[in-house]
């Protein structure tokens, strides 16, 4: 179905102001809404749905504390706060730091849930003309190489580089499938792709429901996706001081949030320069298919800008219906 986007704004808000003030609700809203306009559904509206590691937690304690602060870094306790939040607060806050010291380092722990699209936090960054890093850590979703139950989070990790006219931002789950998708799935009635996920008892399953009592496999299914997924886990959870692989839970979710000025080793605009250079050679090379090279990041920059410009969108039926149900 069809919808303006004020309407699914004010209705996204009204959502969220059910459990949060209107400032926290508004920056959670921002998140929802980039991920739904940017054509990134498993990281938009769905993240509305209660129990399904989005926007809603029901164990808030308190505020998000700042608990050990450098020159350069900043450790933010989310204090069960969801990641969406406290994502939002770490990618201000590594921005300060980046601006003042020309490095940021932002570790938090202690957050909940899904901290939405990447891509969100990352063209912040990058509209700062500052390079970004970005390293996220969820409950224990992904099997690892050669493993049967699931071990590590689904452990997305983000780059970003400014350039013109759009920056460059890659971002990627290190999971051959998120869970979002694994719940868009099952709440549509539709099967998952093959070789993405596993049952309870370890076996190959198509079906979302065994999936989410499963686990999902590596985004390669070898041991070289494997271990890029352990690598986030120990930076963005061990080192934060998070929980991780299913141990130490009371300590929640951890995220690490890196933030670098160009001009510690190059001009800002030198390097904008030169990138848009690198990322025009690339776009026009030569392909054995004739189809020209998609650039990381820029077809979710362009879908964002369109459907702002339109003024209107397209969400999935099944889940506007029950997000309609969940608001009365």
């Amino acid at each position: 179905m069809k919808i303006k986007i004020s309407e699914l704004e004010k209705k996204v808000e009204t959502i969220l102001q059910s459990e949060y003030s209107p400032e926290e609700a508004n920056i959670i809203k921002e998140v929802v809404m980039f991920g739904e306009l940017s054509g990134r559904p498993t990281h938009g509206l769905i993240r509305l749905m209660k129990e399904n590691y989005g926007a809603f937690t029901g164990k808030i304690s308190e505020k998000p504390q700042y608990i050990r602060k450098t020159k350069v870094s900043t450790l933010i306790h989310g204090h069960n706060n969801v990641g969406m939040l406290v994502a939002s607060l770490a990618t201000q806050e590594v921005i300060k730091l980046a601006k003042e010291t020309s490095i940021g380092i932002v570790g938090t722990k202690g957050s909940v849930n899904s901290t939405g699209s990447l891509s969100y936090y990352l063209n912040k960054i990058a509209n700062e003309s500052l390079i970004g890093i970005i390293f996220t850590q969820s409950p224990p979703v992904i099997a690892p190489f050669n493993v049967k139950k699931a071990l590590f989070g689904s452990n997305p990790i983000g780059f970003t580089i400014p350039s013109h006219p759009y920056p460059i931002i890659f971002d990627m789950s290190t999971s051959a499938i998120t869970y979002g998708s694994i719940m868009k799935a099952r709440m549509e009635n539709k099967n998952l792709p093959e070789n993405v996920a596993l049952d309870k008892n370890g076996n190959i399953t198509v079906d979302p429901s065994e999936a989410v009592e499963g686990a999902t496999l590596p985004f390669d299914n070898s041991y070289k996706g494997s271990g890029l997924a352990m690598i986030v886990e120990l930076l963005s959870a061990v080192w934060t001081g998070g929980g991780y692989e299913g141990l130490h839970e009371e300590n929640g979710c951890g995220n690490l949030f890196i933030a670098l000025s160009p001009n510690l080793l190059s001009e800002i605009e030198t390097l904008k320069q030169n990138a848009q250079e690198f990322i025009e050679m690339l776009r026009n090379a030569p392909t054995r298919d004739g189809v020209t090279v998609r650039i990381p990041g820029e077809n979710t920059l362009k879908t964002y800008e369109n459907n702002l410009s339109r003024g209107e969108i397209e969400v999935s039926d099944e889940i506007y219906k029950k997000l309609l149900e969940q608001a009365k």
